[in-house]
């Protein structure tokens, strides 16, 4: 293992800068969606695909991502004691296999897919992981970051709005007085 990577980054949630990130991001992951069915086909262990997935949504800061992957790591076989690790981005209870996935797709992600990772982080992966393995990984790793942006930025938009205004019928031309509220329909 490279040293200096044992701790995943963590911070607020990530959101989307503009509708132009967001649809950059999309056109990302439409671009690695054959690699996407293979990885759920099997082609990547699904322990291995969880644990990626979780902590690429605990890098991205993305609570309710984070929560159903880690139910669904634990159905796939991931230990809580793993699950807690990444959960506290402590990578060294990790496999040296899961370690090297896991940095590379948050890697990845944190760069927003752009430039090539360093060599430091392709070091820490060519061990464990094949060129083709790495593809995968970094679909998963799109995939998730664009489930995470989503989430978090639609959360943003929705606390903006005032209670009143996400509920059905409260436009402003659908707001009824209290006294139409209580009318009954045969008055």
């Amino acid at each position: 293992m490279a040293a200096g990577i044992s701790k995943l980054p963590s911070g607020e949630p990530r959101q989307f800068s503009s509708l132009g990130d967001a649809a950059r991001t999309f056109a990302g992951v439409a671009r690695v969606s054959l690699p996407l069915v293979r990885v759920y086909r099997g082609s990547i262990e699904p322990d291995l695909r969880e644990r990626v997935m979780v902590a690429v949504s605990e890098a991205n800061a993305c609570a309710g991502c984070s929560r159903v992957h880690q139910r669904w790591a634990t159905r796939t076989g991931v230990s809580e004691r793993e699950l807690e690790a990444l959960g506290l981005g402590d990578l060294a209870r990790l496999d040296e296999r899961s370690r090297a996935a896991v940095v590379y797709a948050v890697d990845r992600s944190q760069a927003r897919f752009s430039g090539e990772p360093s060599p430091e982080i392709l070091e820490v992966t060519a061990n464990w992981i094949g060129p083709g393995e790495l593809f995968e990984i970094e679909a998963v790793a799109r995939a998730m970051t664009l489930a995470n942006l989503t989430v978090s930025s639609l959360a943003r938009i929705r606390s903006r709005l005032t209670p009143s205004e996400f509920r059905p019928g409260s436009s402003p031309a659908g707001r009824r007085t209290e006294k139409q509220a209580v009318r009954r329909p045969h008055e």
